[in-house]
């Protein structure tokens, strides 16, 4: 058996986001590649988004399909072969300062929501806004986050408020732990599991709600709009607001 070590995927990388402590890798697969046994250097998890093959292992093998969440030691050795074109993977790449006393490899729980949390991962590398990496870097932590928190429907009704008063000012994941008087990991993991979206994405609906009812109550232009709703600029307020509502600026200005 030949064996090759890689610190690439492969496939063409179509999308990409590298932190100090993870990387995640969008990985696109529309012919043929090596179908040879070989090994990465990090823990890295898998999630297939489109398409599927046969993997190999040492002592099994594994039907890949949409929505199949693969995990991987570092040195694990492998293989794929009769890969669909096309098929699309997610992979995520973990440094060792990724992981510390209260995030644990031995903690990685996987369940239904599992592929729901890769999927917005996804999203999150397709949109790549100034809140993407925060939010990637939540989804992440949560994985290997285990806790015995009660009363979560207490704080997090709190939380909601606390966005809702506060929608202009933004306030820090750890600011916002702080004023809870709970853990922030727990505050990410929890918010997504009660709410169906992750912190960072219900604060974007609320700065779109805000941006809607400049548009449909004043005359202020895009980019005071933009600029006073937190947005990194007109043209990223203008794509969130599309995808929230199906509309664009102008036209709700025009039906308003």
């Amino acid at each position: 058996m030949s064996l090759t070590f890689t610190d690439n995927f492969l496939g063409t990388t179509s999308g990409q986001l590298t932190t100090e402590s993870f990387k995640v890798s969008v990985v696109d697969y529309t012919q043929k590649v090596s179908e040879d046994w070989h090994w990465h250097e990090k823990i890295h998890i898998s999630s297939i988004i489109r398409g599927g093959n046969l993997e190999s292992r040492k002592d099994q093998e594994i039907q890949v399909v949409p929505s199949k969440i693969l995990v991987y030691q570092q040195g694990e050795i492998h293989r794929n072969r009769f890969t669909v074109h096309p098929s699309k993977n997610i992979n995520i790449e973990f440094e060792e300062n990724f992981f510390n006393h209260d995030i644990c490899f031995s903690n990685l729980t996987l369940d239904e929501n599992s592929t729901i949390d890769f999927f917005r991962i996804y999203l999150e590398i397709q949109l790549n806004d100034r809140s993407s990496q925060q939010s990637i870097g939540q989804i992440l932590q949560s994985l290997f986050w285990k806790d015995n928190y009660e009363n979560k429907g207490e704080w997090i009704q709190k939380l909601k408020e606390l966005l809702n008063d506060r929608w202009d000012e933004f306030p820090s994941l750890n600011d916002l732990s702080k004023e809870l008087n709970v853990h922030p990991i727990t505050i990410s993991k929890y918010f997504a599991k009660e709410n169906g979206m992750t912190l960072s994405e219900y604060m974007r609906k609320i700065k779109v709600r805000r941006a809607v009812g400049f548009l449909m109550n004043s005359s202020s232009s895009l980019a005071e709009i933009a600029f006073t709703c937190g947005f990194s600029d007109q043209s990223h307020m203008s794509r969130l607001i599309k995808n929230y509502t199906g509309y664009t600026p102008g036209t709700i200005r025009t039906l308003s």
